[in-house]
């Protein structure tokens, strides 16, 4: 294995950790990679010269049912890469992000959530970040690899700064009674049914002690009961990746709940536990899949299951600051030694190598592949073509009823039509330029 192929058909931190981070660690290997978008067609070119092609959430599309039909003529397995639970259709009204959307958003979101179950159906091998995943999928028939979400370097160095100026700025404080920080981050307010598992727990824990805070990061719509605390409550909007370690060395105990009963917080990953830990913040988390495997309870962190355990742990962290420091420091020991890319690197290129060892191709036809191939990026282009040519004929009317409306301005309906065209003209632009731009990729 020389050449891997990513193809992503999601952004943010899923691509980043799932993508970016992989292709981190087989550098370090030796191994080359690719990180293509799932609608670029220089992918028809690509699935001729790398030897392993990884599908990171792409949604079924012609092109992607094109790349896998070229990957199994060529004798190349397919690996479907998922850090969620996308391949349950029935479950999808236990996701909590659908709470948040417009019911046109909330319906888009589910088609790309079964376009992916389609990909993932065709796919021949799968890789994960979680066991409770990894069973999900093995229930489908599919073979499986768990490959934890890693640290990359560059997160490593940022929380190394963040970890030394927390380190100064604590050995130059005051003696003295300091604040309690609690902390929790959330990336959308899709969060707001896991933070109400430890609303209760925090609310007898502020009242108990006044010295301890709450900072919430992000999007959380919190109780009307924290209006009693509102004096000790701090909030920092969503930040960027890089920020986070700042503000994750500032606080003294991290959170991390999610809901038991729903399948696909148990599917998430404990990158909550290893983001605080490479700053030498302590974590208490719900006992899922993830964070009981990460978490050995009691040495590099706590878990809690009821709000008896989150008050009683929260308690013990909040009164011992020994305690607090004991669990930080062993949670940040435990993810150099196990998370960084080093260590992951060499079980990420066992596990491909495995997969391309096992695979047993059926389909390999070296003398179709030419012709196949031509057929498929004709036929792609065709359709970017004639998608091209319809948004050309739509932006034409709209430039007809613009001018016409100008033509009349004394009409009362003038300004208001007038600002729904241009505001039509400029996304159909923005269209045409998109697929513009693919156009020339050919």
């Amino acid at each position: 294995m020389k050449n891997v192929l990513f193809v992503s058909g999601m952004e943010g931190d899923t691509r980043r950790y799932r993508c970016l981070h992989h292709q981190e660690q087989l550098t370090l290997r030796g191994v080359a990679s690719t990180l293509r978008t799932a609608d670029d067609l220089r992918l028809y070119v690509d699935v001729t010269t790398h030897d392993l092609l990884i599908l990171h959430r792409v949604a079924y599309s012609p092109l992607v049912g094109d790349l896998i039909e070229l990957a199994h003529l060529r004798g190349l397995p397919v690996v479907f890469e998922t850090d969620d639970l996308i391949f349950e259709p029935s479950l999808y009204g236990s996701i909590a992000y659908l709470d948040t959307l417009t019911p046109e958003a909330a319906h888009r979101f589910r088609q790309s959530l079964e376009g992916q179950a389609r990909s993932f159906a065709l796919s021949d091998f799968v890789l994960t970040t979680t066991e409770y995943l990894a069973e999900a999928a093995r229930r489908h028939g599919k073979t499986v690899y768990v490959h934890r979400n890693a640290c990359s370097a560059e997160m490593i160095r940022t929380a190394e700064e963040a970890y030394a100026l927390r380190a100064a700025h604590r050995a130059a404080a005051t003696e003295g009674p300091r604040p309690i920080l609690i902390g929790y981050f959330s990336g959308s307010g899709s969060h707001n049914r896991d933070f109400a598992l430890v609303t209760p727990a925090l609310l007898t824990v502020m009242e108990r002690y006044p010295q301890v805070w709450l900072h919430i990061g992000g999007q959380l719509d919190l109780d009307a009961r924290f209006g009693a605390f509102r004096n000790r409550i701090r909030r920092s909007p969503y930040v960027a990746w890089q920020e986070l370690p700042h503000l994750a060395a500032q606080i003294d105990i991290n959170l991390a709940p999610l809901e038991l009963d729903n399948p696909f917080c148990q599917a998430k990953s404990e990158i909550k536990y290893t983001e605080a830990a490479l700053v030498g913040s302590p974590t208490i988390a719900s006992p899922t899949d993830a964070f009981a495997h990460a978490i050995t309870h009691g040495e590099n962190g706590l878990l809690a299951g009821t709000s008896e355990e989150w008050v009683a742990a929260l308690t013990r962290l909040v009164e011992e600051p020994d305690e607090r420091r004991r669990l930080g420091e062993n949670a940040r020991r435990h993810v150099y030694a196990d998370y960084a890319p080093e260590p992951r690197s060499h079980q990420l290129v066992s596990a491909l190598e495995e997969i391309v060892a096992r695979y047993v191709p059926t389909a390999v036809d070296g003398e179709r592949l030419p012709a196949v191939l031509a057929t498929a990026m004709h036929a792609r282009i065709q359709s970017l073509e004639a998608q091209l040519a319809q948004q050309e004929r739509q932006l034409g009317y709209l430039r007809e009823t613009v001018a016409g409306w100008e033509a009349r301005p004394d009409d009362d309906a003038r300004s208001f039509w007038r600002l729904s065209y241009e505001q039509a003209e400029r996304e159909q632009t923005d269209a045409l330029r998109a697929i513009l731009e693919r156009l020339r990729q050919r």
